[in-house]
């Protein structure tokens, strides 16, 4: 996929945007974070892994 670094922050974005304004679809958002996660991971894209890493953190407090 020619873009894949945008898809994988576009989906961390989203996560983040329903973890802030719609913590009822927490669900919706863990499958973003996981996706982006992995997808970081691979690209070694390690700042926004991390960054997607710190909001899994907070779900599991």
């Amino acid at each position: 996929m020619p873009f894949r670094p945008e898809l994988a922050l576009t989906r961390l974005q989203l996560a983040e945007l329903l973890l802030e304004h719609y913590p009822k679809e927490k669900s919706e958002a863990l499958e973003h974070l996981d996706f982006a996660i992995n997808e970081f991971r691979e690209m070694k894209m390690q700042p926004s892994l991390e960054r997607a890493l710190r909001h899994k953190d907070i779900l599991k407090a």
